[in-house]
């Protein structure tokens, strides 16, 4: 199915269109927001570095993005909320996909029994990244609370490893940068003053 149909439909719905390899539903539906500047062949992708103190993948760069929640309406409607709380940026246009990705997490906690054990518990997640549109790349500011950075990275920083990600996110991100009807061409002031992540 093309992640772009997900887009109208609810969390309840999207586990159901889209399912593991085994037949069951993820547990979790996440989406990413790809937003990309370009200006004569410099195309830099937003990323955020994950908070020293995240549980889960601390200080690892990612795109901005997260769980949807019941509270969403729709996909759409989540790909809107995490870009705004976590960058500050309102999306006004989502016009394309790439490659979505399954992932398993595990989470150790304590055991239901009363013998103090712990438990460890794996959940899986399907990730749907679509290309955004934003109103204004000049307000970025990210929630402190959950990244401690921010910038836009050119491909060769990507593809040269210089920023720690997950395989499955550095290719995602160099599959987006690598197609041109996921950029955005903004005017030439916006593009010589967002922040670069070289410049931090």
């Amino acid at each position: 199915m093309d992640p772009m149909e997900a887009l109208s439909m609810s969390k309840a719905e999207c586990r159901t269109a889209f399912l593991r390899e085994n037949g069951e539903p993820y547990d979790k539906i996440v989406i990413g927001a790809i937003i990309i500047l370009t200006e004569e062949h410099e195309e830099r992708i937003l990323v955020l570095k994950r908070a020293a103190n995240e549980e889960i993948l601390p200080n690892i760069w990612e795109i901005p993005g997260g769980k949807v929640e019941d509270t969403d309406a729709t996909i759409l409607d989540a790909v809107k909320r995490e870009v705004l709380e976590e960058t500050s940026l309102t999306v006004t246009k989502v016009y394309g996909a790439v490659s979505s990705f399954g992932y398993s997490m595990k989470k150790v906690v304590p055991s239901k029994g009363d013998g103090g054990e712990e438990e460890t518990i794996w959940s899986s997640s399907l990730q749907l990244n679509f290309a955004c549109d934003v109103a204004d790349p000049l307000n970025l500011a990210v929630n402190p609370e959950e990244h401690s950075e921010s910038g836009f990275v050119h491909c060769r920083d990507v593809f040269n490893r210089e920023l720690e990600m997950t395989e499955q996110m550095r290719a995602m991100v160099l599959e987006a940068l690598s197609d041109p009807t996921m950029w955005r061409r903004p005017d030439l002031l916006a593009l010589a003053q967002v922040p670069y992540v070289g410049d931090l």
